[in-house]
């Protein structure tokens, strides 16, 4: 039978209920041994039970059921990044951004699977991980640095004994997003016992959800509307309509044929003037009648197009037949396509009777895709003289205003397909050696080296080079040109350079872009990751002396730490040769760490007339970062038990972050624009610099929790804790953009130093590359509670877990304050930084048997704002002639339930052996809520709807 001779782990205070027993163990959050109510830092533990109960299979996705994280990098969030690991789950803890979560595997750091230094968890057999500990505080002075929001911890079973199978498959209610996996691992003893080892592996394929088309609450197109009736030049409404409108069946204005959509000409003083047909394109600025509302056939005739309601730039509400579905979106996923297999191995050694010696080693490759839209142009410019126009448009075009030079055309080449068709595969590699001990009279120590190295490519196909815009701008060849027929259609740029092999373009009608320009102009970038870290670590902890009131514990180490990571790109990207693309080169970074921490926990007061405990625990770190400078992080904190039925517990801390390979890459693009200077007053020729900055500093955060547990004796087996935190940083790394720079400085005096001056006063140089700009603040209380009630011959076990978020806000570096509490709507500032709703709850109610059990899990999103930075009808302050006004700002309630079951099977000794599991998740086949734009939000949202899995488990 399959046995877990690993210590059990700390169920109070965690998301597993039903063992009422408590035992000490290194809890994550502090070097000394205490258990998981007693650690003065929350501690919530998320079980291996948690997920086979809920039929879950990856320990990503059952942490991020978990109301206190935030979900921003999982499938249903990635279906619009291309990256060096598409199909990455990260965590996120407080809605801070997955960069100040730090994840570790056994008290250990794992190497970075992305720019931005985060773990991919699918690089872990979730079959092995035995539980997680989650620490919803700062622990830097633990742990180093990113642990700014918090730790999680994954606690693998190295002491697992026996062979445990687990297969599973899925598939929604409509028959797509089908999944896969199949997961195994086993251990047992050598060398008579003095050596254990385990071996565990995983696979998983999750095919995903398709384009927008496949799901109801996205196929209404529901999208924002600028109000074309609105003048923002004197803040008035004209057609009693909000500035901004939330709307369904809002169609980007594209299609094959290509749309006109509006002309320019000179305006007799060197520039030109735009004509439009939207509601406020009036006198001087109209488009003649007779081009309204026309697109092209394959003629290059003008022929009618059905714009619908209310157009307004690239959007109206209304479709017309040659839109076959959202041009614009379509056929991105709503869910990107994944899979990953993951295996593991992990040996125990008793070298003497106090000496232990561990290997262990890891493997995974994860493997995601995701595609773009169409080819769009929005609009084209094409030449009144283009050739593919026909003679007849050409007049009717002149007919009605002679000064035309110039046609706007938008047009979405759905014939050719999707565009940006990236596929990336991450394979990761880690070592870990270790070695621990006992040295007596109660004192231990363990050393560790750990290598870790992950390599990306991301293939990615189907990215427009620019000489896609010369091959639009087509014209007849004149006579004389070297190999080229008087009145061959050719691009202009021919002209002048009559080899240089450029394929003309003709936009109007469906499919008449040639195979030959398509393979010319939509080729294949690439791009490639490597990360490499080390690490060194050496712990000692024990107990010096004791006071009246017990063991005075202390704990002392040192680590050394050198990351790196370096990536190439494909020469187009190189040479800026792309429309827009989707892949960056990264220059060799290396970050080098060396620190040191002292912990200290003193016992105050053991079964005294003022209580029956009071611990008290402080720690400090010293780390030097190689190229950030030096960092002092500590935390001070204490546990009081009046009584053993409650306990009060409070931590502060000071905790940093480093920046990332992303942020500090010394690869900055610099461009050579134009750009309003509001220092003369007039639009200047501007040097911009975007990108990473290795001159960054560490970010500081400040923590601050406190909380209360309840174990109350005349209620047995039910833990309860509720726990206040209150997160600031200051510091955070951001970017802003030249202007908001330069109008920074002339009006507020701020960011001047980020801005270079010519010798007259104009600008010259804008930096506009990652800073230390901005602050962060997260508050709120968290809670966690489980009970077990036995009933019926069997137990009832409730474990429920919810969040309060009192403020989570920003304040980027010109003062502007943006407001992400009670928001999923998904807006931000800071880099990786989106809404939270203002509270969340998870509830898991079990009632089992011995061979048999069912579980319903409910998860509830409360009503929230769609866009904070705008008012509607329901919010004091709302006035439809105000900029920011909206005709919709909430996002609806969501309750969703979750069922399901399994039951064991004996061998014929009688052993529980053999178990088949289901379950029904979305019971109800809720969709996301009406009143999000098109594709939703997938942090909180369901976006599969009803689902259904089935499986088995097998232990031996």
């Amino acid at each position: 039978m399959a046995q877990d001779s690993s210590p059990r782990p700390v169920t109070t205070g965690s998301a597993d209920a039903g063992v009422a027993s408590i035992e000490e163990v290194i809890v994550t959050g502090s070097r000394l041994g205490r258990s998981g109510y007693d650690a003065p830092t929350p501690v919530n533990v998320v079980g291996q039970d948690r997920m086979e109960r809920l039929a879950v299979t990856n320990v990503g996705d059952a942490l991020n059921q978990i109301p206190s994280f935030r979900p921003i990098t999982s499938p249903a969030t990635n279906n619009f990044r291309v990256s060096a690991n598409i199909g990455a789950r990260s965590l996120d803890l407080r809605g801070l951004g997955a960069t100040r979560t730090l994840t570790l595997i056994d008290g250990r750091r794992f190497v970075a699977a992305g720019d931005n230094g985060t773990v991919d968890l699918n690089s872990i057999p979730s079959i092995m991980v035995q539980r997680s500990e989650v620490v919803t505080g700062g622990a830097s002075a633990a742990y180093g640095a990113n642990a700014v929001a918090g730790v999680v911890n994954l606690i693998l079973n190295n002491r697992f004994d026996g062979i445990k199978v687990e297969a599973s498959t899925g598939v929604t209610r409509q028959g797509d997003g089908r999944n896969y996996y199949a997961a195994g691992t086993a251990g047992t003893d050598f060398a008579g016992g003095r050596g254990h080892v385990v071996f565990g592996g995983e696979y998983s394929k999750e095919d995903g959800l398709g384009q927008c088309e496949t799901r109801d609450w996205c196929a209404k197109y529901t999208n924002y509307l600028v109000n074309p009736g609105y003048s923002a030049a004197t803040r008035t409404s004209t057609n009693g309509l909000p500035a901004t409108l939330v709307l369904d069946n809002i169609m980007f204005v594209y299609n094959e044929n290509g749309i006109l959509t509006g002309a320019t000409k000179p305006n007799g003083s060197g520039g030109t003037i735009t004509l439009g047909q939207q509601l406020l394109n009036t006198g001087a600025t109209s488009l003649p009648a007779v081009l309204r509302g026309k697109q092209f056939d394959a003629n290059g005739d003008l022929v009618p197009y059905t714009f619908g309601n209310l157009l307004s730039g690239l959007f109206a509400q209304g479709r017309d037949p040659t839109q076959p579905y959202l041009i614009g979106q379509a056929p991105a996923p709503l869910v990107v396509p994944t899979k990953h297999f993951s295996t593991m191995a992990h040996a125990d050694y008793d070298v003497s009777d106090s000496i232990t010696a561990s290997a262990e080693f890891i493997y995974s490759r994860a493997q995601g895709s995701v595609q773009s839209t169409v080819p769009l142009d929005g609009p084209a410019t094409i030449d009144i003289n283009n050739p593919y126009l026909s003679a007849a448009t050409r007049a009717t075009v002149l007919a009605a205003d002679p000064a035309i030079t110039k046609l706007l055309v938008n047009h979405g080449a759905w014939a050719l397909g999707a565009s940006t068709i990236a596929n990336s595969t991450l394979d990761t590699y880690r070592a870990a050696l270790g070695l621990k001990g006992e040295l007596g009279a109660g004192w231990s120590w363990d050393a560790s080296y750990t290598y870790g190295r992950v390599h990306s490519d991301v293939v990615d196909k189907r990215v427009r080079l620019k000489e896609w815009n010369n091959a639009i701008d087509a014209v007849r060849a004149p006579a004389g040109l070297p190999g080229i027929a008087a009145g061959t259609i050719i691009c202009r740029t021919t002209l002048t350079n009559p080899t240089n092999g450029c394929i003309p373009i003709n936009l109007f009608g469906f499919g008449q872009i040639s195979p030959a320009a398509d393979a010319r102009y939509n080729v294949t970038e690439t791009q490639t990751r490597t990360y490499k870290q080390q690490a060194l670590a050496a712990n000692l902890r024990g107990s010096p002396f004791s006071t009246w009131a017990g063991e005075v514990k202390v704990a002392i180490g040192a680590e050394w730490r050198r990351d790196t990571a370096v990536g190439g790109v494909d020469a187009n990207t190189l040479a800026g040769a792309y429309i827009a693309p989707a892949t960056t080169p990264l220059p060799f970074t290396k970050t080098t760490v060396t620190e040191g921490y002292l912990e200290v926990g003193v016992p105050l007061l053991k079964d005294s007339p003022l209580g029956e405990a009071l611990d008290v625990d402080g720690a400090v770190r010293r780390t030097h970062y190689n190229p950030f400078g030096n960092a002092t992080t500590w935390k001070v904190g204490g546990v009081y038990t009046p009584v053993s039925d409650i306990a009060f517990r409070v931590t502060r801390s000071r905790d940093i972050r480093a920046p990332t390979a992303q942020e500090s890459s010394p690869n900055a693009t610099t461009t050579n624009l134009p750009q309003p200077d509001p220092f003369i007053g007039s639009t200047t020729l501007q040097l911009t610099l975007t990108g990473g900055n290795p001159d960054l500093e560490l970010e500081r955060g400040d923590t601050f929790t406190a909380g209360v547990v309840l174990r109350p004796s005349f209620i047995p087996r039910f833990n309860l804790s509720v726990d206040y935190y209150d997160i600031k940083v200051k510091g955070a790394i951001d970017t802003l953009s030249s202007t908001a720079i330069a109008n920074a400085c002339k009006q507020q005096q701020l960011l001047c130093n980020l801005i270079l001056f010519n010798p007259n006063g104009s600008i010259n140089t804008v930096f506009s590359t990652f800073q230390n700009l901005s602050r962060l603040h997260a508050e709120g209380y968290e809670l966690v509670a489980d009970y077990r009630l036995p009933a019926f011959g069997g137990d009832f076990d409730i474990q429920v877990n919810g969040n309060y978020v009192v403020d989570l806000s920003t304040i980027g570096g010109t003062g502007l304050v943006s407001q992400l509490d009670g928001v999923t709507g998904n807006t931000g500032t800071i880099q990786n930084i989106q809404g939270v709703p203002r509270w969340r709850g998870d509830v898991v109610v079990t009632y089992s048997q011995p061979r048999w059990s069912v579980t319903a899990h409910g998860r509830y999103i409360p009503r929230s704002i769609l866009d904070p930075t705008k008012i509607g009808p329901s919010q004091a302050g709302y006035n439809i002639n105000d900029p920011n006004s909206v005709n919709i700002n909430h996002v609806d309630a969501r309750l969703y339930i979750d069922l399901s079951a399994r039951i064991r099977f004996p061998d014929a000794t009688g052993a529980d052996r053999y178990e088949i599991f289901g379950s029904i998740n979305n019971l109800f086949d809720k969709g996301e809520p009406k009143q999000l734009r098109l594709f939703g939000n997938g942090l909180y949202y369901d976006p599969f709807g009803q689902s259904f899995k089935v499986g088995a488990r097998a232990r031996f």
